[in-house]
C-alpha cells in the first residue's frame, strides 16, 4: 500500500473525502499494479482510470470551492490543471511506449496527493469552517 487514508488527510466534507479515498485507492491498485509485474495494458488502464477519476474530483471539487466562495479558487484550478497535464503526459508516454513506469512515477502522484490534500485542500476546509 503506498498510501493510507489518515485523519489527517480529512477535509471535513463527506463527500470529497469519500472521493479523496477512492482516488487513493485507485493509485494504490496502480502501485499494486506495478509491484506484481502487471501487463502494459493492465497498468495503461490503472493509470487512464487514475488520470480520469482526478478530472471527475477536481471538478466537484472545484464546484464546492465556488459554492463556498473560496478566494483560492483560481490558484487551486492552476494546480488541478498541473497535475492533469503531467498525468496526462505520463500516460501518453507509457501508453505508446516512450517511457517505462517506475516507482518515481509513482511517487510524483503519491507525493503530490497526499501534499495537496494536506496543504492545498485544507485551505478550502479552513475557509469553510469545517
Amino acid at each position: 500500500m503506498l498510501i493510507k487514508w489518515t485523519e489527517d488527510l480529512s477535509v471535513g466534507h463527506e463527500t470529497l473525502n469519500q472521493e479523496h479515498q477512492k482516488w487513493i485507492a485507485i493509485l494504490n491498485d496502480f502501485y499494486q499494479g506495478l509491484a506484481d509485474g502487471s501487463s502494459k495494458e493492465k497498468l495503461t488502464g490503472l493509470i487512464k482510470g487514475l488520470l480520469d477519476y482526478a478530472k471527475v474530483h477536481f471538478s466537484n471539487e472545484e464546484e464546492y470551492m465556488r459554492s463556498i466562495h473560496f478566494p483560492g479558487l483560481e490558484r487551486h484550478q492552476q494546480e488541478h490543471g498541473e497535475f492533469i497535464e503531467k498525468a496526462t503526459e505520463f500516460y501518453e508516454k507509457f501508453s505508446t511506449g516512450k517511457m517505462l513506469l517506475s516507482i518515481e512515477v509513482t511517487n510524483f502522484i503519491k507525493n503530490w496527493i497526499s501534499n495537496h490534500i494536506k496543504a492545498e485542500d485544507k485551505q478550502y476546509a479552513r475557509h469553510a469552517g469545517l
